[in-house]
C-alpha cells in the first residue's frame, strides 16, 4: 500500500506525517496538484479500468490518497497570450476530472473531493448541523447593508464578525501586517452601507464561553480538546500561536457525538476538525469544520493528545476502523515530538500558517486610504 498525499512535500503538516509514515515503513508520494511541470503533471488512461498517474507514480488498488490540500491548476506560462484562458480552462476541466474520479477507483480516499468541495460551504455547514440535531448560534451571511444593520440592531446579546475563509495581508518583503480573526461588532460600529458591500461576512451571536473546543473527526471516531485561554479573546487561534491557550483532553458529550457523526455521514466526509464553543451551562455550540484543518498544534500544545499518531493509523487503517483499532495501532508511528526533535520545526499559527496563495495578498504603502484599513 502506498500513501498519496496531495499537498506540497513541504506543507506544515505534509511534511512530519510523510516523516511519520516512512519511518513505519509505507511508501509516500506527494504530489502538489495538476501543472505543467513534471512532478505536477497526471493521467488517466481508460483500457478498460482506469488508471491514474500522479506525478509520474501510478495509483494501484489498495492504495490511500489524502487530499490534503492541492495548489492551484498552474497551466504553462509561456502559453501564449491569446490562449491563456483557453489553457486555464482546459487545466481547470482536468483537475476536477481527476480528483473527482479518484473516489470511484479501489483506493481510500481521504477525503472525496466532492465532499470536501460541498463542506467547505460555511452556509452548508450550518444548515446541516442544526438538521443533525447540533445547537447552532443565530447567524447571518450577507453583504446587503440594510440585512446586516437590521440583524446587529434586532438580535440581542453580543455580535461577533467574522471571514469565511482565512486571509493574510503582508507587506513587501513577506512580513505580515494583519491576518482575519473573529471580533466583536455592534451597530455603532458599522460605517456606511457601501463599507459593508466591499466583502460579504458572517455575523453571529456571540456565545459567552468558558473554554472552546477542537474536535478532530477519525472515521467514526472522535477526539475532543478543550481550549482554555486565560486572556479570554474572542478568536483563541492568534493566542494558542503565541502558547497563551492549554489544551487538554475532554469527553465528548452523546448528543453532540451522535449530530457530528451524522453530519459526517451526510456530508460524506470521513475527516475534520470541528469548532465548537462551550457555554456556561455546558452547551455545546457548533462554529465550523474544517475538512483541511490543521491538527499538530495539538500535539505541540499537548503532547499527550498523540494526534499525529491517532491520525496515521486512521489513514492507513481499513475503511470503518473503530476507535480502538486506531488505538492499538497509534504505536507503529512516530509522534510529532519525536520529528520536531529531529528537525527544524516552527509552529504554525493555526489554521492560517498553511493558508493558500489565493489567500495572501501583499501591501505596499499607499496614501490612498478610500479602502480603509484590511478587516481584522
Amino acid at each position: 500500500m502506498k500513501v498519496f498525499i496531495v499537498a506540497h512535500e513541504k506543507d506544515d503538516h505534509t511534511a512530519p506525517l510523510k516523516w511519520a509514515l516512512e519511518r513505519a515503513g509505507y511508501p509516500v508520494f506527494c504530489w502538489p496538484g495538476l501543472g505543467w511541470s513534471s512532478e505536477r503533471q497526471a493521467s488517466i488512461h481508460f483500457a478498460g479500468e482506469a488508471e491514474v498517474s500522479l506525478g509520474g507514480c501510478s495509483l494501484e488498488a489498495g492504495d490511500v490518497v489524502w487530499i490534503r490540500r492541492p495548489q492551484p491548476a498552474s497551466p504553462h506560462p509561456e502559453v501564449a497570450e491569446p490562449d491563456k484562458k483557453f489553457a486555464q480552462g482546459e487545466y481547470r476541466w482536468f483537475n476536477d476530472s481527476l480528483l473527482y474520479s479518484l473516489e470511484f477507483l479501489p483506493v481510500r480516499c481521504v477525503n472525496h473531493y466532492s465532499a470536501s468541495r460541498l463542506i467547505r460551504n460555511k452556509a452548508v455547514q450550518l444548515v446541516l448541523a442544526r438538521q443533525c440535531g447540533l445547537k447552532v448560534p443565530s447567524t447571518l451571511m450577507s453583504n446587503t447593508p440594510a440585512a446586516v444593520r437590521s440583524y446587529l440592531a434586532e438580535t440581542s446579546g453580543p455580535k461577533i464578525c467574522k471571514a469565511f475563509f482565512p486571509h493574510i495581508w503582508q507587506r513587501d518583503g513577506g512580513k505580515s501586517l494583519a491576518v482575519t480573526a473573529t471580533f466583536e461588532i455592534n451597530e455603532t460600529m458599522v460605517g456606511s452601507d457601501a463599507v459593508l458591500t466591499y466583502a460579504p461576512a458572517i455575523y453571529q451571536t456571540m456565545v459567552k464561553k468558558p473554554f472552546d473546543v477542537r474536535m478532530v473527526l477519525l472515521g467514526t471516531s472522535i477526539y475532543s480538546y478543550a481550549l482554555y485561554n486565560p486572556k479570554g479573546s474572542t478568536d483563541w487561534r492568534q493566542d494558542a500561536c503565541l502558547g497563551h491557550v492549554q489544551v487538554e483532553s475532554i469527553e465528548t458529550p452523546e448528543e453532540v457525538s451522535r449530530g457530528v457523526l451524522a453530519f459526517a455521514q451526510r456530508a460524506g466526509i470521513r475527516f475534520g476538525s470541528l469548532d465548537f464553543a462551550v457555554d456556561e451551562k455546558g452547551a455545546w455550540w457548533f462554529l465550523e469544520i474544517n475538512e483541511e484543518g490543521q491538527f499538530l498544534w495539538i500535539d505541540a500544545t499537548n503532547p499527550e493528545a498523540h494526534i499525529q499518531e491517532k491520525f496515521l493509523a486512521f489513514l492507513t487503517s481499513p475503511e470503518g476502523a473503530s476507535r480502538q483499532s486506531i488505538e492499538e495501532r497509534q504505536s507503529l508511528f512516530p509522534s510529532w515530538k519525536e520529528y520536531a526533535d529531529s528537525t527544524t520545526w516552527e509552529l504554525p499559527t493555526p489554521e492560517q500558517a498553511g493558508a493558500l496563495p489565493d489567500f495572501v495578498s501583499v501591501e505596499t504603502p499607499s496614501t490612498d486610504t478610500r479602502g480603509g484599513s484590511p478587516k481584522p
